[in-house]
């Protein structure tokens, strides 16, 4: 079963930051497009965010806490298991508190008179901020995993 997890584990991990790294790149892509054609790229985003980047997250943190009772069990969490777990928990939890419930409202805008709608700017700030500190928190946990592990 503990093969299962660790599948699970790394495809949630893989459509995460994948996710995330997809978004990135149309994000910067998209500054170059026109009104229309640049809302049609969020909308795109949002279903990046929606699709594989939310349930990759929340894929990780179950299959990390099933993988983690072993650890947890005996009382003697290893420093990098314990920084796997925290930067994992806290990235999980801003892409799905504040990163894909911003690409969700920046896929829903409309052109407003040929422009982008007053709500763009501020949500794409939110959404660049957001996105950043939750991919940073998953890179620490990556690292923490690999580079930790000695």
């Amino acid at each position: 079963m503990r093969g299962f997890w660790l599948l699970v584990h790394v495809l949630g991990f893989t459509l995460w930051l994948g996710g995330g790294i997809a978004t990135m790149v149309a994000g910067v892509t998209a500054k170059r497009l026109g009104t229309t054609e640049r809302l049609s790229a969020y909308r795109l985003i949002g279903v990046i965010q929606r699709v594989l980047v939310g349930p990759g997250a929340i894929a990780v943190v179950l299959s990390g806490i099933i993988l983690g009772q072993p650890y947890m069990r005996s009382g003697a969490m290893p420093g990098w298991v314990s920084l796997m777990m925290v930067a994992g928990i806290l990235g999980a939890l801003g892409v799905v508190a504040i990163s894909v419930p911003t690409a969700a409202k920046l896929a829903r805008l409309e052109p407003q008179g040929g422009q982008l709608p007053e709500a763009f700017h501020r949500l794409r700030k939110r959404q660049i901020i957001a996105a950043t500190v939750a991919g940073t928190f998953g890179l620490i946990a990556l690292f923490a995993a690999t580079l930790g592990r000695g």
